[in-house]
């Protein structure tokens, strides 16, 4: 996509930067008739149709390249003439009420759009670098939600499994593991939290002030301490006490002293806890507390579960393509013979592709050749049994607590993601991709 000039301007209407509707209208006044304003609206076309959540332009001196974050993935954009992209980012600038012959230092700025009857903002950010200047665009829009258990995907048998465990009146600890940096850790906190009875039992969240993200979730309280004057997640918890709550959660696991002393607390209030800790699946979550170097027969007594998340992304139903697996792939998969007639994976479109008779062929319209369109969870649960308990008490290592889960019945999240490759969601090679990372 080129973005051309000579093109008709695309349903889009565009409310500028300002503090008034006067500065706003003088301003998008100033920026209508620039030769780069209708490339800029088809960009911005462009971007919201890709669900692109951040956009990078970076300039040299002769080109404008453009990547798209797509489903927390980096794909390539169409590469721009340098007076193209000049005057389609000038005409960006202005309308977000930055100065656009400004290409060394950062500015920040921001408009809003209105696309197929939908809003959203545009942030601007912009920085000279040494091989010229890089530009990141950040679309917000109110998307389709991603935060109770169904809209992340968790299957309604584990949804039940999940609910009664945190239902039950002798649970003690409740480990939640979810990876960060954009992998889902929050939506895995949210999502798990969201399964348990909150309309009978009073959840409060101790959470790091300003950086808390429970205060979303329907009957779960946050309660805030704040680092930077000294406040720990235990340091405030007395008149927390004082409000008798049923269930105590801590959003941070900082050190092997505070996890001791957390649970301390739950035996001493009879009081159930929720935790949460970085972690690729259920058993590394675990692990990962242990480096903290908590008291370890302490712990593992008072741990019943351990529910892991991570975000995987779907294949595009427009285009994903089917074919037959060979039975060796079906016995590598842990899939049943005979029962799985086909399989899909993703068709990802090439510049260069054509059809029988030498012609182009055009990237999907949904997904734009990328092969995937939105994401879903893939989810764990994980009973701390008593063999478990002692594998880790006697030998945390990771292959060996793997083993003495199987043996008990346990789901990994491999074979989680499994079904989903099966029911024609996602891909072996996202699988992968996932896991690996």
């Amino acid at each position: 996509m080129a973005y051309d000039d000579d093109e008709n301007l695309p349903p889009i209407e565009f409310t500028a930067a300002g503090d008034t509707p006067e500065q706003r209208d003088e301003i998008f006044e100033l920026v209508e008739p620039s030769p780069g304003f209708i490339p800029m609206a088809h960009f911005c076309v462009d971007i919201i149709a890709r669900d692109s959540t951040v956009t990078v332009m970076d300039f040299t001196a002769q080109r404008a390249s453009i990547r798209f974050q797509i489903d927390g993935i980096w794909q390539p954009g169409p590469t721009l003439e340098r007076e193209d992209g000049d005057f389609l980012l000038a005409s960006l600038k202005q309308l977000a009420g930055l100065d656009y012959r400004e290409r060394r230092q950062r500015q920040e700025g921001s408009f809003k759009s209105i696309y197929q009857k939908r809003g959203q903002k545009f942030t601007i950010v912009s920085q000279g670098v040494k091989t010229g200047e890089r530009v990141a665009i950040n679309l917000d829009y109110k998307r389709p939600p991603m935060e109770t258990a169904e809209q992340l995907g968790m299957r309604a048998s584990m949804k039940t499994q999940i609910t009664a465990t945190l239902s039950d009146s002798e649970l003690k600890n409740f480990l939640v593991v979810g990876y960060p940096n954009g992998n889902g850790y929050t939506s895995a906190w949210r999502g798990i939290i969201g399964c348990a009875d909150r309309l009978t039992r009073d959840y409060y969240v101790i959470q790091p002030k300003e950086r808390g993200d429970s205060e979303e979730i329907i009957n779960v309280f946050p309660w805030e301490y704040d680092p930077e004057m000294g406040e720990t997640p235990l340091s405030t918890i007395a008149d927390l006490l004082l409000k008798q709550p049923d269930v105590l959660a801590f959003t941070d696991l900082d050190s092997g002293e505070v996890i001791d002393q957390i649970i301390d607390l739950s035996i001493n209030q009879t009081v159930p806890l929720f935790t949460r800790h970085p972690g690729k699946h259920c058993l590394d979550g675990l692990l990962r507390v242990l480096v903290k170097k908590p008291n370890i027969e302490k712990f593992v007594k008072h741990l019943d579960a351990v529910a892991a998340m991570r975000i995987i992304r779907k294949l595009c139903s427009s285009c994903k393509m089917a074919f037959a697996p060979s039975p060796k792939l079906i016995h590598q998969l842990g899939l049943p013979q005979g029962r799985i007639a086909e399989l899909y994976k993703p068709f990802i479109h090439h510049p260069d592709m054509v059809d029988a008779d030498e012609k182009p062929i055009p990237p999907c319209p949904e997904c734009f050749g990328v092969g995937y369109k939105g994401r879903t969870g893939i989810f764990e649960f994980l009973t701390v049994t008593d063999e478990l308990k002692t594998a880790i008490i006697q030998k945390p290592q990771l292959k060996h607590l793997q083993a003495v889960a199987e043996a008990g019945g346990h789901v990994s999240m491999k074979m989680e993601g499994i079904v989903l490759i099966a029911k024609g969601v996602t891909s072996i090679e996202e699988l992968q991709r996932v896991l690996k990372g």
